[in-house]
């Protein structure tokens, strides 16, 4: 890419101590906006057909749940991705090839996060949240969490490869020290994502029948990881008496 002027990157705005040099929207940013919404539509309820009575009325709408559930995460794996956009502004071959990846993950990892949810919420329920997916042995509910896995994890993976390849740009964004570690900061942050859905995957295939469910639990990692990571950098970071808007050296 050509490096972006001194006068640019002083005019972008500035959200935490970041300067947002992808403002304005990119043609893939667009691209990638239109496919969430694609994916969140796929999502959408849908009924074999329409409830003849109260109780199949009650029973449908008891599905809304999982749907607001697999909805968030697709939001939030969407506004991740925006965000990326605006804090590095790319829109080169790199750029469209990790964002395919990204919505080829998105929408065949879409069906299965739909069924593994609602079959979360039936399970923590007791059963009275609809479960209508039939898994016939332990080994097809061991090959629904490999799967759910190593979904997961690809996605991760795409989104810590996305600011490694910003950070490689640092000197072509003119990236200050503060920007700097802060992409590195959110870079392991992804990596240690990735790695919950390997241990994930591990533990689907190691744990015994009628326990396999609880390698989902894994995830719950995530909740300590990111504040352990942000504290570590945060500390390095007022080591090395880095300030937001200094130049790089």
């Amino acid at each position: 890419m050509n490096p972006l002027s001194p006068q640019f990157v002083d005019s972008c705005p500035v959200e935490r101590g970041f300067r947002m040099r992808g403002e304005a929207m990119t043609r893939i940013e667009v691209f990638v906006d239109a496919a969430f919404a694609f994916a969140v539509t796929m999502l959408m309820i849908s009924f074999d057909h329409i409830p003849g009575n109260f109780q199949e009325m009650v029973e449908a709408i008891k599905t809304i749940p999982a749907f607001i559930l697999a909805a968030t995460q697709l939001i939030w794996i969407w506004y991740e991705h925006s965000k990326w956009s605006k804090l590095y502004g790319l829109e080169d071959v790199p750029t469209v090839v990790l964002s395919a990846a990204l919505l080829i993950v998105i929408l065949v990892y879409i069906y299965p996060l739909r069924i593994m949810l609602s079959g979360m919420m039936g399970w923590m329920s007791n059963g009275y949240f609809p479960y209508a997916f039939t898994m016939r042995s332990y080994d097809d509910m061991t090959g629904m969490f490999v799967f759910m896995g190593i979904g997961f994890t690809t996605l991760s993976l795409v989104f810590y490869l996305m600011y490694r390849y910003a950070r490689k740009l640092a000197s072509s964004l003119l990236l200050s020290n503060f920007e700097l570690h802060e992409t590195r900061t959110v870079e392991l942050i992804w990596l240690g994502i990735a790695s919950t859905g390997l241990l994930a995957v591990v533990l689907a295939l190691i744990l015994p029948d009628g326990y396999i469910q609880f390698s989902g639990f894994a995830f719950m990692l995530i909740a300590a990881w990111i504040p352990w990571i942000r504290v570590r950098k945060g500390r390095e970071m007022e080591r090395a008496g880095i300030r937001p808007h200094e130049s790089r050296s």
